[in-house]
């Protein structure tokens, strides 16, 4: 019998469960050992036998946010042994008079320079010493790193010193990672510090995802999700857990192309926002797909969605700054204590706002925070209205915009900041709160529609559903264009053979594979590249991407091939299709009136289990399930789709 497939996506607030063939429940996290939550979920299902699991954590991210990464040691080449250290000389903001860099798990001392030098043609310039390796890594060791990351110059040409490295450290008892393991691309920097966060992250996954294949009942299997959207072996995962760092935000922008797909929509936002943070992205057709993720400051070499993360989220803190206005975030109550109205002592924060002012109904929120006290939240915000010269209603409606400001911010930032029209698109809100603030947000950016999937608040998990099995290599070429097709043509062969042996090891070895070719190009010259499908026309294509990206283009220029990029991708079983009987006339009804102790008027409520497709709402209303809320705002038109969907036309857009 096949096994049942379950996705489990791990928050700082919620863990999310979804199974193929539609269940749904969400659990509290258990920040201290997030396995526990994972298997706490497994049993709220009901699922005691052997399960596929595809698992989306946040385990390494929140470890290199909290910089709760243990010390780790870098062997590079002889007299550039700081070389992370300095990275590049494009400041982080650029007019601040003492500029920070961002924070690695790397000190002076922890870094070392061995004999050995190839050059940038990939030819020996000096031997390599294996002995004195041996002996610095060894030193390290002694003085106290718990993994290494082995980085030399233009290994990305030739590894082989990198390779003799591995082998001369491979009995000193921590993880060793080589950059060209992870990436075959140029860039010291970037493929240096994916590398050292990598070995910085093993002894962090390693345990946790031994802990889970443990934890995980007899006979399952497991996968997990990585930043680029696709799903790794749990093997692969250990040993490279740097590819990890955006595995919880990726399950929500896969399904919402999904979504997008299935209702003919062009171009969409996914928005989701959790207990702790707000993930975008922009989907136009494909995946939204990046060469270098971007995270704490840091850009790593390695293929990832395009997701921009804010500190904004139900549990956001609310506090004033030091001019005495009103803040919020991006520090969060988390699962552990919570918000103020949980009663475990946690800070005020943007659901006890929500709850105040009608918003959240109680009767529908998850186990973990059945009852809410909506007289301790008001207790807590009181203090703070008091300190910020407001009235407890407006220091909560002022919360909520303030928290509403910061997604619209990240909207903007992967909108209107990189040349694309907002009202071209449509909204997809998911996560615990986001179809709370879709019709807010919507409205700053002028979009005209909005799209709520079913069980938003576990979307992300329905994400994990549908993502492939997926191994990513590419390689620098650093050659013309126009001299590069024998070379092209075998390296493309090379890579898809690499990419269908690590598949078969993953336990896809009689699966169809299919292969997904792009090449990244630049004018000769220029220090920033294009990434475009490898195609017949491919100095044509290149062309005119440069022009509709930068807004000219210079045929007369040579063009440079930079790097070259192959994703396999073995297709899992979808779920089944979800589909809502018709209405067949019947109305829409609320199941309760619902009036906050700061709400300006009552507010209807209804129940998104009992609606039926075609039914049709308007606002002011709230649609509640278990696992999360719809705020429908004065004006707004919603319509309930067959999918389970509910599509809503804003009211006051134009």
């Amino acid at each position: 019998m096949p096994l049942v497939r379950v996705a489990v996506d791990t928050g700082g607030t919620f863990t999310d469960a979804v199974t193929d063939d539609g269940r749904v429940v969400k659990v509290p996290s258990t920040p201290d050992d997030p396995s526990l939550a994972v298997t706490a979920a497994l049993k709220a299902l009901g699922l005691g036998g052997p399960v596929a699991l595809t698992h989306g954590t946040t385990v390494g991210t929140n470890a290199l946010l909290t910089r709760s990464l243990p010390a780790t040691g870098c062997i590079t080449n002889e007299c550039f042994d700081h070389i992370l250290l300095i990275g590049r000389q494009a400041r982080p903001d650029l007019y601040a008079l003492q500029p920070r860099r961002a924070w690695l798990p790397l000190r002076r001392e922890h870094c070392a320079g061995v004999p050995g030098r190839m050059d940038a043609a990939g030819q020996e310039l000096e031997a390599f010493d294996a002995a004195e390796c041996r002996r610095e890594g060894a030193r390290l060791v002694r003085a106290g790193v718990r993994a290494l990351a082995v980085v030399f110059l233009h290994a990305w040409r030739n590894p082989r010193h990198e390779l003799l490295a591995q082998a001369a450290l491979a009995d000193l008892g921590v993880p060793v990672t080589v950059s060209t393991d992870l990436s075959g691309e140029f860039r010291e920097v970037e493929r240096g510090t994916a590398a050292l966060l990598n070995a910085a992250l093993r002894p962090v996954l390693g345990p946790y995802l031994e802990a889970l294949a443990q934890r995980a009942p007899t006979g399952s299997r497991l996968g997990i999700m990585t930043s680029a959207g696709g799903v790794a072996a749990p093997e692969r995962a250990a040993l490279e857990p740097v590819r990890l760092l955006l595995s919880g935000p990726a399950g929500a922008v896969v399904a919402a192309a999904d979504l997008a797909r299935r209702h003919g929509l062009a171009r969409a936002f996914s928005c989701d926002v959790g207990g702790t943070s707000t993930d975008v992205a922009f989907v136009e057709g494909a995946l939204p797909r990046v060469a270098e993720l971007a995270i704490a400051g840091h850009r790593l070499r390695g293929a990832s969605l395009d997701v921009q993360t804010v500190g904004a989220g139900g549990g956001s803190i609310a506090s004033l700054d030091g001019g005495g206005a009103l803040r919020v975030g991006p520090e969060s109550a988390g699962a552990d204590p919570g918000p103020a109205a949980l009663g475990n002592g946690g800070p005020v924060t943007v659901t006890d706002a929500l709850l105040l002012l009608g918003r959240l109904p109680a009767a529908f929120l998850p186990r973990a925070a059945e009852r809410p006290d909506e007289a301790l939240a008001l207790a807590a915000l009181q203090p703070l209205a008091r300190k910020a010269g407001l009235s407890a209603r407006r220091c909560a409606e002022g919360i909520v915009a303030l928290a509403e400001a910061s997604m619209a911010r990240a909207l903007r930032a992967i909108g209107e900041e990189r040349g694309r029209d907002p009202r071209s698109a449509t909204l997809i809100p998911c996560g615990g709160g986001g179809a709370l603030h879709a019709s807010a947000l919507a409205g700053s950016l002028g979009i005209k529609t909005v799209l709520v999937p079913p069980h938003p608040g576990a979307f992300s998990a329905t994400g994990l559903l549908l993502a492939p099995l997926t191994v990513i290599k590419s390689r620098t070429l650093l050659v013309p264009l126009s001299a590069s097709k024998m070379l092209l043509t075998r390296t493309v062969t090379l890579l898809q053979h690499a990419a269908r042996a690590e598949l078969a090891a993953a336990g896809a070895a009689r699966r169809p594979v299919r292969f997904h070719l792009t090449a990244d190009l630049r004018y000769a010259g220029q220090a920033h590249e294009l990434e475009l499908p490898l195609s017949a026309q491919l100095e044509r294509a290149f062309h005119e991407a440069h022009r509709e990206r930068s807004g000219f283009m210079d045929t007369t220029r040579a063009v440079e091939l930079v790097n070259v990029r192959v994703r396999g991708e073995v297709a899992l079983p979808a779920p089944a299709p979800f589909r809502l009987p018709p209405a067949r006339g019947l109305l829409a009804r609320p199941v309760m009136e619902l009036r906050g102790l700061l709400a300006r008027e009552p507010m209807t409520v209804h129940d998104r289990e009992l609606l039926l497709a075609g039914m049709e709402l308007e606002g002011p209303t709230l649609i509640a399930d278990r696992t999360a809320t719809v705020l429908l705002q004065a004006g707004d038109c919603a319509v309930v789709q067959s999918d389970g969907s509910i599509l809503v036309r804003v009211g006051g857009v134009r």
